[in-house]
């Protein structure tokens, strides 16, 4: 496994431990039961622009907010988002931003998966992938296609490409 995999991964099993995603529009009922599917209240088959999905940790803290440009439910349990962003605070007390131009959610299986170049960000690194695949259950996920990560350390970055 590669130094950016692996760091991703670490990252990525922090964000998915919060809750998910803001937006403008109708906001999703709250999730904090990881065997319940995830209620995502738009209609089968109409595009609504702007949505918030906030998550819970077991105490009933915000864990983690998702904010989608435009939703549109493909079926019962598959969503597709377009300007996904998603925002979380690490254990360190640090915000971590996930941007996903397009991405598909089941949200029984609660697995997200980004067709298009994904950005993880935090005030000291960014790591970016040509496709993503986030499990918010197991909480991990993985970077497919080119990956490009770059860690700052102090005040000069560090560069990792493939």
């Amino acid at each position: 496994m590669r130094l950016p995999e692996i760091r991703f991964l670490a990252v990525l099993s922090v964000v998915l431990a919060s809750p998910l995603l803001w937006a403008e529009g109708p906001v999703a009922s709250p999730v904090t039961e990881k065997s319940q599917p995830m209620e995502i209240p738009i209609p089968v088959g109409e595009p609504v622009s702007g949505i918030k999905i906030p998550q819970y940790d077991e105490s009933g803290k915000l864990s983690m907010t998702l904010l989608a440009g435009k939703a549109r439910k493909l079926d019962d349990k598959k969503v597709e988002f377009e300007k996904l962003k998603i925002s979380f605070t690490d254990k360190e007390g640090k915000e971590i931003i996930v941007e996903i131009p397009h991405a598909q959610l089941d949200t029984e299986t609660k697995k997200l998966t980004a067709d298009s170049r994904t950005m993880v960000s935090r005030e000291d690194f960014d790591i970016a992938g040509d496709q993503a695949e986030f499990d918010t259950v197991t909480r991990t996920g993985r970077f497919m296609g080119r990956v490009r990560a770059s860690f700052l350390k102090g005040s000069s970055p560090i560069q990792t490409t493939p």
